[in-house]
């Protein structure tokens, strides 16, 4: 039955369930919001890091159910199959995207002393325990939201239907389109938003989990802005350390933090090259970096990537 709704293997098309995901998330996603307004305690709108902790339940919370709807009546597969849950080696592929982020904080710490005057001072003390594990849990929540909805199931659904590049762009460029009402957001900036989505769409395509998209993506947050104390895309946060580079702000990002500038554009560049060169084995839901060649075996189900 080869229709405008299905394909010849009587398969529903990749557009009508990109549509049936979002027919599916948007409610869910809207009644929580007002849920969370209205629940909120008093005064936490008025934060930048309250409201993005709001925003994130509220957007995580309906893109985990509408994954789990999808797979269940639509697909007809089990969840792990896009890229969730707790997968065979999903420690071991996290902290690759934990190396893969610390190597890009380390570049941008480079190129800062280099092209600026930097000053790192320690605000640990400034701030409660409280405040800096309640800073470290937003970040977490806001980089899985994140990656539930731009490299979770609507990419993959697209990535079937119109190819890897075409879908990986298109919700790349979504992905920086929701920040551009950052505070201090720049062109430039919102460019390099793209890239990294770019970066982090690969790192789920080369693995087939959302596993190392979520460890680069949380360890970068985490790193900029709760242990060195850069503005962390233009915000400012409880940190450890607290750094102000002086120098040109096309380089250095000005108040937006480092990725407004070229040093944002030369450290996503250089993650989407270690995650392209990266040499992954997948199984159907296990996968580990390769140490060595090992000889294909052609009625194996594993792939080489």
């Amino acid at each position: 039955m080869n229709t405008i709704f299905f394909n010849q293997r009587s398969d529903l098309r990749s557009g009508w369930k990109f549509a049936c995901y979002v027919a599916v998330f948007l409610p869910l996603w809207l009644a929580l919001a007002i849920a969370l307004s209205l629940a909120a305690p008093p005064g936490i709108e008025e934060s930048d890091l309250g409201v993005m902790g709001l925003n994130s339940i509220a957007f995580f919370i309906p893109a985990v159910l509408a994954t789990l709807f999808m797979a269940r009546f639509v697909d007809h597969v089990p969840v792990m199959t896009f890229g969730v849950g707790f997968h065979e080696r999903w420690a071991a592929v996290f902290s690759m995207g934990v190396v893969i982020a610390a190597g890009m904080l380390l570049l941008v710490l480079a190129g800062a002393a280099l092209f600026g005057d930097i000053d790192m001072m320690w605000t640990a003390s400034e701030f409660s325990f409280g405040a800096l594990a309640a800073t470290f849990a937003i970040l977490a929540v806001a980089a899985a939201s994140e990656e539930m909805l731009f490299r979770g199931y609507p990419l993959q659904t697209l990535m079937t239907g119109i190819g890897p590049w075409p879908a990986m762009l298109l919700m790349s460029c979504l992905f920086g389109f929701v920040h551009i009402q950052n505070p201090n957001a720049s062109a430039l900036g919102v460019s390099n938003t793209v890239l990294a989505g770019v970066m982090l769409s690969l790192a789920y395509w080369r693995t087939r989990s959302l596993w190392l998209p979520y460890g680069i993506h949380l360890a970068w947050n985490v790193g900029l802005g709760v242990i060195a104390g850069f503005p962390l895309s233009g915000l400012d946060i409880a940190s450890f350390w607290t750094t102000r580079v002086s120098g040109p702000p096309e380089i250095l990002g000005g108040a937006y933090g480092p990725e407004g500038g070229g040093l944002g554009t030369l450290a996503f560049v250089a993650g989407t090259v270690a995650v392209w060169v990266t040499r992954f084995r997948i199984s159907e839901f296990g996968f580990r970096i390769l140490r060595k060649p090992e000889i294909r075996n052609p009625n194996s189900e594993i792939r080489n990537l």
